[in-house]
């Protein structure tokens, strides 16, 4: 599920950035409204508006993988202790 979510996070994200680009590089009728460079900080400030939920999306999939690796070294650990109190620990069977 990490992997799906950072490559939706980061498919969206390059579509963002391309439609900006392409946005910057075509005229069009809010570049003859407003002044150029007007236009450009205004469309950027859009693909930076629409980029944010990318960014939590891609976080939230790091978190997920990061809490899939401590689980298992959590129980990687918890078996490696059991192992070790059955050799040092006397047993009651005898």
């Amino acid at each position: 599920m990490a992997i799906f979510l950072k490559i939706v996070s980061g498919v969206y994200l390059a579509f963002v950035w391309l439609v900006l680009f392409l946005t910057l590089s075509v005229p069009t009728p809010l570049n003859a409204s407003v002044a150029s460079a007007g236009a450009s900080v205004i469309v950027f400030m859009i693909a930076i508006g629409l980029s944010i939920p990318a960014v939590a999306l891609f976080a939230f999939g790091q978190v997920v993988g990061d809490v899939r690796i401590l689980r298992n070294n959590a129980r990687l650990q918890s078996e490696h202790l059991k192992a070790m109190r059955a050799y040092y620990e006397p047993s009651n069977s005898r």
